[in-house]
């Protein structure tokens, strides 16, 4: 009854942070061709980015007791569905990762620059490509998680 409880919350969780990445991904979108935030962006996108690093990490904490309780009734389980867990472990610590240099990192140097220089210039858009390139990985990571577990 645990894994049934905790295949439910995966999905919830999985839909939540795939919608939020894309919701940033728009916003990383708008940024990059206005080159400006504005004040009102720069909050909803914090508030997104927080929200997507919440629902990884919920993700990532989900994988680890669902490996967990592979590992502990080993008995129940074959091997495909226990290196299925790991490969997808190991997905979505890849995600955590991403988002938190996505959330703690790169947005606040764009925080940053914005508020010193009131405007995105043309130099910082094609030498700070790392924002962008990790919303994509991101969005690449929460796809191929709820694919594969649409798939089971």
């Amino acid at each position: 009854m645990s894994i049934v409880f905790l295949y439910i919350v995966h999905h919830i969780v999985l839909c939540l942070g795939l919608a939020s990445s894309l919701t940033i991904d728009v916003f990383i979108i708008i940024v990059e061709k206005t080159k400006q935030i504005r004040g009102i962006e720069k909050r909803i996108m914090n508030r997104i980015l927080s929200y997507s690093f919440i629902f990884s990490l919920f993700i990532f904490l989900m994988q680890l007791i669902y490996i967990c309780l592979i590992y502990l009734n080993q008995n129940e389980f074959s091997v495909k569905v226990y290196s299925f867990s790991v490969i997808t472990f190991f997905i979505s610590a890849i995600l955590l990762f991403c988002t938190a240099i996505q959330k703690y990192y790169q947005f606040k140097i764009l925080e940053r620059y914005q508020e010193a220089h009131s405007h995105l210039s043309d130099s910082f858009i094609k030498h700070h490509k790392e924002l962008k390139r990790t919303s994509i990985i991101t969005l690449i990571l929460w796809l191929a998680l709820y694919i594969t577990y649409i798939l089971i």
